[in-house]
């Protein structure tokens, strides 16, 4: 049996392939590449070359032209968590680890639906009693103190997680045939995402709680319900581009085998439209989460704030960037876990 080989490719048509057809694009990608590497090499530097390494001396910083990482060492904690009384920080780290947790289950779909809802519900109960306490002989802590990563993943993880039901209602409704559900959930829809999300959290803030009257909210759970209804409508058109891409066929094969509606729904129309719009849930979802830092314009004080707070010490007023640089490895991480999940889903 003969191997076919593949016909070899002249280092000029390489050399095309790769920085352009003709000389004024190759010259852009060379500009563009140069640039890329001294940058690169400049971040490199300051990262590592230059810095000062986290297990040497503070004082070294002064004279060093990178990175200060001993700032980390001492701040992390701040930085992590806020005010959060010292001797109590192990409350919110238990609480971000088990967020974090079932936010990993939910995303790999390591269990059934129902021991993940069964899961959420222990797990905001948990929250809820380790960083409030006042239950258990756990000292009681005002929700002011509760900062950083904790209420980052709270807003973040929950918000999404409740925001998905409630997308996937309006996006029903907006394309049942019945016009008293389809009309409210489209005004619903696009007065939501016609307007910025820092109109709705200062609602949720400052104008829910009016509303409610004599029912107290505090500021992080009306954050937590406008939020649920703002990445709702964004869910929601996601869904809705998958639920139309679903061929009418589909529906009348359904029918031919005396399926019911919920049936066709639940068992044909549902698992093949999610999965058409995981690209763009995915993208949404990402997007929301790192929108959720918008939070500190209505003094809720997530990991932005308390790494300004890190850096606002005497000592460490020069270790803002830093700061900065911790903050967003974090998101990146957090968020590369979403678009690993979303890839995974859409491979099946």
């Amino acid at each position: 049996m003969s191997v076919i080989t593949p016909p070899r490719i002249p280092l000029q048509q390489r050399w095309k392939n790769l920085f352009g057809q003709n000389h004024f694009a190759m010259a852009i990608n060379l500009i563009v590449l140069v640039i890329v590497i001294f940058l690169g090499w400049q971040a490199l530097s300051w990262a590592l070359i230059n810095a000062v390494a986290p297990w040497q001396e503070p004082t070294m910083c002064k004279q060093a032209t990178g990175g200060c990482w001993p700032f980390l060492v001492e701040k992390i904690p701040l930085i992590l968590f806020g005010t959060f009384p010292y001797d109590d920080r192990w409350r919110p780290l238990i609480a971000s680890a088990s967020l974090l947790l079932m936010s990993g289950v939910t995303l790999f779909q390591w269990a059934s639906w129902r021991l993940q809802v069964a899961g959420w519900v222990v797990c905001l109960a948990l929250f809820a009693v380790l960083m409030g306490g006042g239950v258990l002989s756990l000292a009681e802590v005002p929700e002011a103190q509760w900062n950083g990563l904790p209420v980052l993943l709270f807003l973040g993880t929950v918000s999404l997680a409740s925001a998905l039901p409630v997308g996937l209602a309006l996006a029903l409704c907006r394309t049942s045939s019945t016009r008293w559900l389809q009309w409210p959930a489209t005004c619903l829809i696009e007065f939501l995402r016609g307007i910025p999300m820092v109109a709705v959290l200062f609602f949720g803030v400052f104008v829910l709680p009016l509303l409610l009257g004599e029912f107290k909210l505090s500021s992080i759970y009306s954050a937590l319900i406008v939020l649920v209804f703002f990445h709702g409508a964004y869910i929601a058109e996601d869904l809705r581009s998958g639920l139309q891409s679903i061929h009418k066929g589909q529906w009348e094969a359904a029918q031919a085998l005396a399926l019911g509606h919920t049936q066709i729904l639940k068992l044909v129309i549902l698992p093949q439209a999610i999965k058409s719009a995981t690209p763009a849930l995915t993208n949404t979802a990402i997007g929301g989460f790192k929108d959720t830092s918008l939070i500190v314009l209505v003094g809720l004080h997530d990991m932005l704030s308390t790494a300004k707070m890190a850096f606002s010490d005497a000592q460490w007023q020069q270790q803002a960037l830093e700061a900065y640089v911790f903050v967003g490895v974090i998101f990146f991480a957090l968020n590369g876990l979403i678009a690993m999940a979303g890839r995974r889903f859409e491979r099946g």
